[in-house]
């Protein structure tokens, strides 16, 4: 039952880790870089409230934009808070955690920092055009938080003579397959199937629902 109710509070937990982050980012790490992975790692946390806990809504957006799905019954989206919790959280460790394990491996760091921006083309372009809308839930933390340090990165801390060509290739393939295991794998799939883990009203319908 406790995992369950950690589980069904997985975006309010976020909030708690996101706060731990930045403290880390802010007091506990000198090297730049990695004050901005830990800072990325904060933001995003944040970034999870602001489209599953407040103000929520996601997962409809999900379902219009990326899923083109015209369903409404959130009960019959294959998506829950389990397998939101398993991609997010997952796509997190994997992106940016471990960067700060492995500082020496190039790609992972870049691959990081290369995202940030595809989470902008995200909230700024295709989901405010494809629903023809201001803001979109996810909006506020990707354009002035994540985006901010992506830009600070490539203008202040880049050093072009630390990466071959190659790594950015790897960058964008390597994050290709992280999104796709976090989102799109049979185990994600599967996750969203099992029962104890629905999405309350303003987790997936989000200002619609209040």
């Amino acid at each position: 039952m406790q995992i369950k109710k950690f589980v069904n509070n997985w975006y309010n937990i976020s909030v708690g880790l996101a706060a731990v982050s930045a403290l880390i980012a802010i007091f506990g790490v000198d090297d730049v870089t990695t004050k901005l992975l830990w800072g990325s790692i904060a933001i995003l946390f944040l970034h999870f409230f602001e489209e599953f806990g407040f103000p929520g809504g996601f997962p409809l957006m999900g379902m219009k934009v990326l899923m083109n799905s015209k369903e409404k019954d959130s009960t019959k989206w294959n998506c829950n808070n389990l397998n939101s919790l398993f991609g997010n959280w997952g796509f997190l460790f994997f992106l940016y955690i471990l960067p700060l394990i492995f500082p020496d491996v190039r790609f992972l760091t870049l691959a990081a920092m290369m995202f940030l921006f595809a989470e902008l083309l995200m909230h700024l372009v295709l989901f405010n055009v494809k629903q023809k809308s201001i803001y979109n839930p996810g909006f506020i933390t990707a354009i002035f938080g994540i985006t901010p340090i992506g830009i600070y990165y490539f203008a202040n801390v880049y050093d072009g003579n630390l990466f071959a060509w190659y790594d950015f290739i790897i960058a964008v393939l390597y994050f290709i397959v992280i999104f796709w295991f976090s989102f799109r794998s049979p185990l994600y799939w599967g996750l969203g199937k099992l029962k104890g883990y629905a999405l309350t009203r303003r987790s997936a319908y989000g200002l619609a629902a209040l």
